[in-house]
């Protein structure tokens, strides 16, 4: 890694995110990173990729937002390259790659034409342009990232956090110019421990020195309301989009089997999507059918509203049956609270829920509705084996997370 700065000699910070600062996509996280990065830089600067109609957060006084870059169009790209330098620049990264498939050359052109584009752009120009020492943090691994080639001269320091979207080529295709973005990297912040393993694993131009684990997380929430639970209702509760692979009708499945059994069940779900009128009538036509079964299908809600809900009502158990997941984001804002979860085991999941871990139960992909059921009964029939909260406060506090993050990123020792 690159060496901190001198202490006494003011310290700049350009920070690339996808839609921060505005309260949309990566916001929900960098948010919560800004403070922190405020009080380690003198200033700060944010180029986020798009600029999505949503409105723009309040930032610190020591941070200023240059603007967006703009998904780049071809006669855009290639005016990107005008600049002989950056042409140069670009055909290093484009061969850098090695040997690769005709769709993967089509994908790392595409990139490496992005990244000169970015590299081009107003905002960007404007940030590099300093004598003082400036470090570049990228929020992600890709797309945003794609500049970053062209900025490893003039950067003292360059971090980049990934995610699984950023990495895992199984699920989300293949990930362009790798080698031109983390390989050149100082730091590489992975959110979990899987991400870390994956890049050692099939990235061996990274220095395993250099990528680290520095998670994600909720910001702690006021105390929960204790109520006292008269009638013996499980509150039973999710929180995803209404698409295919968050499989919300398998939970809704989930509490009827759990009602048939004779528990009294209350499901309540917040999040819409696609999928949600069909999942309307499912819900409708079990309540009707199945006694001791009440659905609430609460709809898309602020993560305001969420944590109020969930501080007031105290759910009983949290349920996520996703075939697809990094560490769900909607687990860690229950475990904020204590909720005991029940999750499938898929992707990093197994890093925030899991018996050994106290937080919750962990059940296989293809598990049937008796099977995934019977896990509910047995975390409502030994509440006090749980703890979600305390693996919240270790891992997920975003605070404590977001501090860390910072001093790494500045150039602290790990």
């Amino acid at each position: 890694m690159s060496e901190a700065p001198d202490e006494n000699q003011p310290t700049r910070l350009l920070l690339l995110t996808h839609e921060y600062p505005f309260d949309a996509g990566d916001a929900a996280f960098v948010r919560h990173e800004i403070e922190a990065l405020a009080e380690v830089f003198t200033e700060v600067m944010i180029v986020s990729l798009k600029s999505p109609e949503a409105p723009q957060l309040p930032l610190p006084a020591n941070v200023t937002y240059l603007g967006a870059v703009g998904v780049p169009t071809t006669p855009r790209a290639f005016r990107g390259m005008l600049s002989p330098s950056r042409a140069l620049r670009a055909l290093r990264v484009f061969s850098a790659e090695g040997r690769r498939s005709r769709a993967q050359l089509r994908s790392d052109l595409v990139a490496t034409l992005s990244g000169a584009y970015f590299a081009s752009h107003r905002s960007v120009r404007h940030a590099m342009r300093t004598e003082r020492p400036i470090t570049v943090y990228s929020y992600w691994g890709v797309d945003i990232a794609y500049v970053l080639p062209w900025l490893r001269h003039d950067a003292h320091r360059i971090a980049v956090r990934v995610h699984r979207y950023d990495l895992d080529e199984r699920t989300a295709g293949y990930r362009p110019i790798r080698r031109s973005v983390l390989g050149k990297a100082d730091v590489i912040l992975s959110i979990s421990d899987n991400g870390r393993e994956y890049l050692l694993e099939r990235a061996p131009f990274v220095a395993p020195e250099n990528i680290l684990v520095r998670r994600l997380g909720i910001p702690p929430q006021p105390s929960v309301l204790e109520q006292k639970n008269a009638d013996r209702t499980v509150r039973l509760v999710s929180c995803s989009s209404t698409i295919e692979r968050k499989r919300v009708d398998r939970i809704l499945e989930t509490a009827v089997e759990l009602a048939r059994r004779g528990r009294t069940i209350r499901w309540t779900h917040f999040g819409d999507g696609p999928l949600f009128e069909e999942l309307r009538r499912q819900a409708e036509h079990a309540a009707s059918e199945t006694p001791g079964l009440t659905v609430q299908l609460a709809g898309r809600v602020t993560t305001a509203t969420l944590m109020e809900r969930y501080r007031v009502e105290h759910p009983t158990v949290f349920i996520n049956l996703s075939t697809d997941e990094g560490i769900p984001v909607s687990a860690m804002e229950a475990a904020c609270f204590g909720i005991p979860i029940v999750a499938s085991d898929v992707g990093s999941t197994d890093e925030l829920v899991g018996e050994d871990l106290g937080s919750g139960l962990l059940v296989g992909v293809d598990d049937d509705t008796q099977t995934i059921a019977s896990a509910v009964e047995r975390v409502l029939d030994s509440p006090s084996l749980f703890d979600s909260r305390r693996v919240w406060a270790e891992r997920y506090n975003a605070i404590a997370n977001s501090q860390a993050v910072a001093s790494i990123v500045a150039g602290a020792s790990a």
